[in-house]
């Protein structure tokens, strides 16, 4: 890396994380519900089960890689980051325990969605879910992404 900017690094890790995750949220929705019409919100195979996973996979690979990469670019001087004038954050310094932490902010934050659509809709096409939970993916693993390059910008340049 040709030591980017912090803003065009953070921007650029952040899209990464909302790509990689909206297409993993494709491959899973066609590994899972594949072949069905009409997908409930809520039952056995309902999104609102699936949100579940979803969300905990986002939140951990969401923060892991971000979290790892950042740590070990900061290390090779291949970012350059200030010493922040802030006291580091309490989450655990390691980039796997902190992942689970996100991970568990993650399936919360998408079973609290599903919960709010289950409450208005009882089912949707295919291709309705197909973008549900890749607009999902998309937003949540930018979200993670973005907030797991704060912290790890801050707490590793230490």
């Amino acid at each position: 890396m040709n030591s980017p900017t912090l803003q065009s690094y953070v921007r650029t890790e952040t899209l990464i994380g909302a790509v990689i995750n909206a297409l993993f949220s494709v491959l899973f929705v066609f590994l899972i519900f594949s072949g069905q019409s009409q997908i409930g919100m809520t039952g056995e195979g309902g999104l609102l089960i699936d949100s579940i996973p979803q969300g905990l996979a986002i939140g951990l690979m969401g923060a892991f890689f971000p979290s790892f990469l950042t740590r070990k670019r900061i290390k090779g001087g291949q970012v350059s980051v200030e010493a922040s004038e802030h006291a580091a954050s309490k989450l655990p310094a390691h980039p796997f325990v902190r992942a689970l932490l996100f991970a568990v902010a993650g399936a919360i934050a998408s079973l609290l969605l599903f919960v709010l659509l289950s409450a208005l809709i009882g089912s949707v096409s295919f291709t309705q879910a197909l973008a549900l939970k890749t607009v999902w993916g998309a937003l949540l693993g930018g979200v993670v992404s973005y907030i797991a390059l704060q912290f790890a910008l801050r707490d590793y340049a230490e």
